[in-house]
């Protein structure tokens, strides 16, 4: 008997299997958005009585604030980024419930995975807060390997430099930028971006990393891998949203250690790694930016799933 595998890469896409995705993801994103937004402003209260206080249960910026390391990132940034990452995959949710077939499998394409990153992300939270830094570790780390399998699935291709090659693009290879912005960034790019800084973040936490000369030595060069992480996908799929999600970060975490630490290095290792990602990010978007200009479409989204 064969059984329905919603993660296969060339799995077709039903009338029935849009209908649980439809349900799925309205689901698992509520659960994911709003213990985000609850716990924001209200620690959890689950392990208080009147005869004890769980004093390890905090805000998910109070956890931060109790616990300072080399990867905490200013909470103004990461107030925008959830923002706009959440508003956009309302927008997401929006063209899975569209009567347009094709924005609909477009975004079932990516449903499974979405519902994973959904599930993973209220894991995350839910013991983030109550302290329980390994086991969030875990489930970062599991979020991470998923949302790069994604992304090689639903990548965008590295743009031809030579429009003359033998294997040109066909039209079918390209997809409008308005998809791009409603389905790739949103579900793929924003997340996997986050879940990468999230690791260096709740890691830090985990092995108790604060002031210690060694682990402050340790974070100055494992900064650093940001730079490898965003070059893979700006020059290995040519995707500039990549580029400006961990641009964004990173300045987040020069701002974030600036104040926390300022005479160190690793505010200025962020802002420089900053300015490496953002001209690495324009290289590849002036061309793009010239081709729109002569009709061009932008690079596929997705491969056929």
């Amino acid at each position: 008997m064969a059984f329905y595998n919603p993660f296969a890469r060339h799995q077709e896409i039903t009338r029935a299997n849009i209908v649980w995705y439809r349900i799925l993801t309205a689901f698992t994103w509520l659960l994911s958005f709003i213990p985000t937004i609850y716990y924001t402003f209200h620690a959890p209260h689950d392990h208080i009585t009147p005869h004890r206080h769980y004093h390890h249960s905090h805000t998910i910026f109070g956890q931060s604030t109790a616990h300072p390391t080399p990867f905490t990132i200013n909470y103004v940034f990461v107030y925008i980024y959830w923002i706009a990452m959440f508003i956009g995959q309302i927008g997401y949710v929006w063209h899975l419930f569209a009567d347009n077939e094709v924005w609909v499998k477009a975004a079932c394409s990516v449903g499974p995975h979405f519902i994973l990153f959904n599930l993973l992300n209220f894991a995350h939270i839910m013991l983030w807060t109550r302290a329980h830094f390994i086991f969030a570790e875990i489930a970062l780390a599991i979020n991470f390997l998923q949302l790069t399998s994604l992304y090689f699935r639903h990548s965008l291709p590295a743009r031809p430099t030579n429009h003359h090659t033998t294997h040109p693009h066909t039209e079918a290879d390209y997809v409008s930028l308005s998809t791009i912005k409603t389905i790739h960034i949103p579900t793929v790019s924003m997340p996997l971006v986050w879940t990468f800084f999230a690791l260096f973040w709740n890691g830090a936490v985990m092995v108790h990393c604060h002031d210690a000369m060694v682990c402050r030595v340790l974070a100055n060069v494992a900064i650093w891998g940001i730079v490898p992480f965003a070059g893979t996908f700006l020059f290995g799929y040519g995707d500039w949203t990549v580029g400006l999600a961990t641009a964004f970060l990173a300045a987040g975490l020069g701002v974030g250690q600036f104040f926390m630490k300022t005479y160190a290095l690793q505010w200025i290792f962020a802002f420089t790694i900053m300015a490496i990602v953002v001209l690495s990010t324009l290289s590849l978007t002036a061309p793009m930016g010239s081709a729109v200009h002569t009709g061009e479409r932008a690079p596929l989204l997705a491969e056929d799933a």
